[in-house]
């Protein structure tokens, strides 16, 4: 029997055609978790925690209107590690008796603050932001005033969750 000259040319591209299938399939089944990998600390949430910030009763004795930092260490879960986040926490009475508790990075771009007593404001030291004591912006670039702390009163005792009550994204830190 001899071979038509169209049995060939077809056999050959019904292998390639097969040939390239496989192929796909095998890079489609690679490249799902890889890209599950790479884009699933997009869409992860840390773990939310509470730390014991101090006592109350301790809190309290701070002057009205002046601030106090407070450092504290979060640990969170992260995949199979516990990392220690340590965060520093303004805590501030106001001249009502209500504590504050806000986050010490500018919310331009997260830069440390410190406190300036001839001014009575929380000065950015990279762009100039100024915040008040209580936490509202008053110069400088900041878009919005600093986060405050997420915080409970247990049995005499300040806890801090590791989010902010006005954080757009609520993914805690």
């Amino acid at each position: 029997m001899a071979k038509s000259s169209e049995e060939s040319p077809s056999r050959r591209t019904f292998m390639t055609a097969v040939i390239g299938l496989i192929t796909a399939l095998v890079a489609v089944a690679l490249a799902i978790p890889i890209l599950g990998e790479i884009l699933s600390p997009l869409f992860k949430q840390r773990d939310i925690v509470w730390e014991e910030l101090g006592k109350q009763s301790d809190l309290e004795k701070i002057e009205p209107l002046s601030p106090k930092f407070i450092p504290v260490y979060f640990k969170v879960r992260e995949g199979w590690t516990v990392n220690t986040l340590p965060r520093q926490v303004i805590a501030v009475k106001d001249v009502d008796g209500s504590l504050h508790f806000f986050s010490n990075q500018c919310t331009h771009l997260g830069c440390p603050l410190h406190w300036i007593v001839a001014r009575q404001k929380f000065m950015c030291p990279c762009h100039g932001g100024m915040f008040n004591i209580l936490g509202k912006v008053v110069g400088g670039p900041p878009p919005r005033p600093l986060f405050e702390w997420v915080h409970k009163i247990e049995n005499g005792t300040v806890f801090i969750q590791n989010k902010f009550l006005n954080n757009p994204k609520d993914r805690g830190i």
